[in-house]
């Protein structure tokens, strides 16, 4: 678990985004969601440190795939919530879909980026 620069949130080991209060938690994969999340419950939202701040938004937007649960970490896909990883994005794909869990795409340019620039990689 990483300080994020905010109050009370924190970067989770799986790329997602906590926000403590009490013994109660909110979770959501963007900063951006989060905030919506913590706002919609009334509680604060306040940066504490701004440096700190901007590295973890900017993080947090170089970690957007396009794809639902899909995140880049240490040179790896991973799919949140589970323990599926790969090197590459197609084999990652195949890998939740034979869990039977859902691979959807958030955004269509981003994850067709994704994709081209990951099929790239393996086409040397």
């Amino acid at each position: 678990m990483k300080f994020s620069g905010f109050m009370n949130v924190y970067q989770l080991d799986d790329m997602s985004w906590e926000y403590q209060f009490g013994e109660k938690t909110l979770k959501a994969p963007t900063l951006k969601d989060l905030e919506l999340l913590v706002n919609l419950y009334g509680l604060k939202w306040r940066v504490l440190d701004e440096s700190l701040a901007k590295k973890s938004l900017e993080a947090d937007k170089n970690n957007v795939t396009g794809f639902l649960n899909v995140y880049r970490k240490d040179d790896m896909w991973h799919y949140r919530g589970s323990d599926l990883k790969s090197h590459s994005l197609e084999v990652l794909r195949k890998k939740v879909l034979k869990q039977n869990l859902e691979w959807r795409e958030t955004d269509s340019d981003l994850a067709c980026r994704n994709l081209k620039l990951d099929s790239r990689k393996f086409k040397k």
